[in-house]
């Protein structure tokens, strides 16, 4: 067994894995089941206190839930983060995930329905809530689950778990709008697409698939064994 202060520091410093950086951005493959901001745990990992200790002061532009995977990043001035502020605004960053969700979801949709908080940490399709449109494309259809690449008009927290909760599929693995039948909810933020800052210039970043996202499909029979989703997601 560790002591104390080495089991700490071990649990504080999981690996950071870049996958762009320039003297405007940062980009980070966010693991599962790391926090983006301090929460009430003084000794867990933090995904911002790592990125500064790794690049300095940074902007937050975005956050994903503790058991979502995936492509987050960083601006490095005030002036950048106000413009990329203002092109989320007008919906010029694009943000593409994938999600294996519970049972045969067939047909491409797009999914325009409110949401509120309905508990301390939970939240649901409600009339009074705030507009969510979440569009979902089909991308691999069994009985035992499906996988689905998915597309964020608005960014509502929770915003796929309770859309696909809410049309009876909800991402496998969600312990908290379905049930706790994996170590942690099946979604991945793949791509982030945008207009650099500096150049203006189209400008996408991909997060590659973790290792339990590809197990959990093979253990459904979503996909066959050896079969890479990343290369079906591509030639889809």
């Amino acid at each position: 067994m560790l002591p104390s202060n080495q089991a700490t520091e071990q649990r504080s410093n999981p690996k950071l894995e870049v996958l762009y950086e320039d003297e405007a951005l940062l980009f980070i493959n966010k693991p599962a089941n790391i926090v983006v901001q301090r929460g009430y745990d003084p000794n867990e990992p933090v995904l911002l206190e790592l990125a500064v200790e790794h690049a300095g002061h940074l902007f937050l532009l975005q956050r994903l839930d503790r058991g979502t995977s995936g492509v987050i990043f960083f601006s490095k001035s005030a002036d950048i983060n106000a413009r990329l502020t203002r092109h989320f605004e007008i919906k010029q960053i694009r943000k593409r995930y994938l999600a294996l969700c519970e049972g045969p979801l067939g047909e491409p949709q797009t999914i325009d329905a409110p949401i509120a908080r309905i508990g301390p940490i939970s939240f649901g399709v409600r009339e009074h809530g705030k507009r969510a449109v979440t569009g979902i494309r089909p991308l691999r259809v069994t009985s035992n689950g499906s996988l689905v690449g998915i597309e964020l008009q608005t960014g509502r927290t929770h915003q796929i778990r309770v859309h696909l909760a809410a049309i009876g599929h909800p991402i496998i693995g969600d312990w908290l709008y379905g049930q706790r039948n994996a170590s942690r909810p099946m979604l991945h933020a793949a791509e982030l697409a945008m207009l650099h800052p500096l150049t203006n210039q189209p400008f996408r970043v991909f997060a590659p698939l973790p290792a339990d996202f590809q197990e959990v499909a093979g253990e459904r029979g979503i996909v066959s064994r050896g079969e890479d989703i990343m290369t079906l997601v591509e030639s889809s």
